[in-house]
């Protein structure tokens, strides 16, 4: 939220919001992204980029009526205790996992066509997670989701957001 740190936010999400929603909603992945606000200027209201991961559509809609319950209700008057709602937005994607190795940073990168999805492929130091190919909304062809290796240098990392300042470097949570 404008005016919360990026600590303060990730501390709340952490401690208060991330633990209710895993207490209300059958939550079958839960993975939150912090993003920094200084290393990412373009998005630094962004806070953190969530993934919600479900093995079918059954499995998301019986979610989805968790949320229209009181559930629903509890999670989003909790959010506006740190978020600035009105800027939320969800992204629904297929998925085909590269790797089953976790990163505790990450990289997202947004595209509008299938040429670029792999434009980051050939950093050294970052591995390729996944092609999060979107299915709604459609603005977007996918977000191409790649892992920080201890072999990343500052140098690459820097050149990479000088060339590609949308390229989204966060924090990871699961």
């Amino acid at each position: 939220m404008d005016g919360l740190s990026d600590d303060d936010f990730k501390d709340y999400y952490e401690n208060q919001h991330a633990p209710l929603a895993s207490s209300l909603l059958s939550l079958e992945g839960y993975e939150r992204n912090y993003v920094n606000s200084r290393l990412n200027p373009l998005y630094k209201s962004l806070g953190s980029i969530s993934i919600f991961k479900y093995q079918s559509m059954e499995a998301l809609d019986v979610v989805g009526k968790q949320m229209s319950s009181d559930a629903g209700d509890i999670l989003r008057n909790d959010e506006v205790k740190f978020m600035n709602v009105p800027k939320n937005y969800f992204v629904l994607t297929q998925s085909d996992q590269l790797t089953e190795m976790e990163f505790n940073k990450k990289i997202f990168y947004s595209v509008r066509d299938m040429e670029n999805l792999n434009l980051l492929d050939s950093y050294d130091g970052i591995k390729k997670i996944s092609n999060n190919l979107v299915i709604e909304p459609n603005q977007i062809f996918g977000i191409a989701e790649y892992g920080i290796t201890k072999e990343a240098s500052l140098d690459t990392l820097e050149h990479l957001t000088q060339e590609h300042p949308q390229a989204i470097i966060t924090s990871c949570v699961f």
